[in-house]
């Protein structure tokens, strides 16, 4: 797991809320991208598939492997997304 992963892992729901707001205007592309994986990952799904170096895994066991789908709807919420 790379050093990112390791972050993302440990980020409290408000840090993420926080970097996911700021994409909203200044990539909205992935924005709209991260939003889609996190109400993937808020019903219990894996977000899809991410590249990991030479191997296929997915989003949520790249990044998210001990959020909570709760985690995923209270950032959705935060940031005034529905479900």
């Amino acid at each position: 797991m790379g050093a990112g992963a390791i972050r993302a892992q440990n980020h409290p729901v408000r840090v993420m809320t926080r970097r996911i707001e700021g994409y909203r205007s200044n990539h909205p592309s992935l924005y709209t991208r991260m939003i889609g994986e996190f109400r993937n990952m808020s019903q219990g799904g894996n977000g899809g598939p991410y590249k990991m170096g030479y191997t296929w895994t997915t989003v949520r066991h790249a990044y998210f492997n001990k959020w909570t789908d709760a985690m995923f709807v209270k950032v959705l919420e935060n940031l005034g997304e529905s479900l």
